[in-house]
């Protein structure tokens, strides 16, 4: 025999495998808990609620606005100008070119 041989069993190895395999599946989806580490110092705290608070705001301001839009018939974009633009286009009127 030579020297660092060792058979392998074929059955184990297999049945390994299978298991490994199985193992290695991830879940799908969103991962659950934070994204960002919460910061410690005080001033970092106020300010990451400042901007938690703005940006809930912000966003519940938006979503407010498209539920009126949506509830109203009339043009379901955010940006202001190509709002009054589809709404003059669905009205019929051209719009102006400004010289």
């Amino acid at each position: 025999m030579a020297q660092g041989f060792k058979p392998s069993k074929p059955a184990a190895t297999a049945l390994a495998s299978k298991n490994k395999a199985k193992s290695k599946v991830t879940k799908t989806g969103p991962k659950r808990g934070p994204r960002v580490i919460a910061p410690k110092k005080s001033a970092a705290v106020s300010i990451a609620n400042l901007k938690k608070q703005q940006t809930a705001s912000l966003t519940s301001k938006i979503e407010q606005e498209m539920a009126g839009r949506a509830a109203s018939g009339g043009p379901l974009t955010i940006m202001k100008k190509a709002a009054d633009g589809a709404l003059e286009a669905q009205k019929g009127g051209k719009k102006k070119k400004a010289a």
